[in-house]
């Protein structure tokens, strides 16, 4: 394999877009917005969009001198996790409902320290430090207001 694997970088981000298909066509009918015509629209979308990741994948192998059939076929196995991470999407969103508030907070949460630990001493260091301090305090203000306001 070459220094930069596009096999490597390129599987996760299928895992993930087969997982956001799985988890649309999971939740059909949970929510009013939540219908099958949403979960095929998004399942197009995503499918359209592989062609130039296939392409991001086999482009730089043929470069690095695999075969012209061995570097399509890698571009084609680096897209065979997106169904398999769609099944599980599905699948996690009915066991997963339950606990679906819980891990929502947590991410929620997870975002804020990352702006708390990462970002805010980041502009600090560059002069910035009360510019983001007060822009985050404003921004969570504004979230919890809309989440408030809007339900």
């Amino acid at each position: 394999m070459p220094a930069f694997c596009p096999i490597e970088q390129g599987v996760p981000a299928l895992a993930i877009e087969g997982l956001a298909v799985g988890v649309g066509f999971g939740a059909i009918e949970k929510t009013a917005s939540a219908t099958f015509e949403s979960a095929r629209n998004l399942a197009i979308g995503i499918g359209i969009q592989n062609f130039p990741e296939g392409l991001a994948v086999s482009l730089p192998l043929r470069g690095a001198g695999f075969s012209t059939w061995r570097a399509f076929w890698y571009g084609q196995l680096s897209g065979m996790v997106e169904p398999l991470a769609g099944v599980f999407g599905a699948f996690a969103v009915v066991l997963a409902e339950p606990i679906l508030p819980y891990a929502l907070a947590f991410a929620a949460g997870a975002m804020v320290y990352v702006v708390m630990d990462d970002i805010i001493p980041e502009a600090q260091i560059s002069g910035n430090g009360k510019l983001a301090s007060w822009a985050s305090i404003l921004g969570f203000v504004v979230m919890m207001s809309l989440d408030v306001g809007l339900g």
